[in-house]
């Protein structure tokens, strides 16, 4: 990762949550320097989904992932 600063990092968080539109939370951890999503959706396990990831790309490609494991696209948009 770059040398980018933290209010800058919390803005990309802030955005891959919008791109979410809500199935996720996602914040930057200024302690960790690292990314963390947590799943709110009903077809998680019951104790949850958390991903850290210190590059954003790598958080994305990872939340898909367990969207796609978890068969989110089904409960969200009724398809597989």
């Amino acid at each position: 990762m770059d040398d980018t600063g933290d209010e800058e990092q919390r803005r990309i968080a802030e955005h891959i949550e919008w791109q979410k539109q809500g199935a996720w939370v996602v914040v930057w951890g200024a302690y960790t320097r690292c990314f963390w999503a947590y799943a709110c959706w009903p077809v998680v396990p019951e104790s949850g989904v958390v991903i850290s990831a210190r590059d954003p790309h790598n958080l994305y490609a990872e939340m898909r992932y367990v969207e796609r494991e978890h068969d989110f696209l089904r409960w969200r948009y009724g398809r597989a």
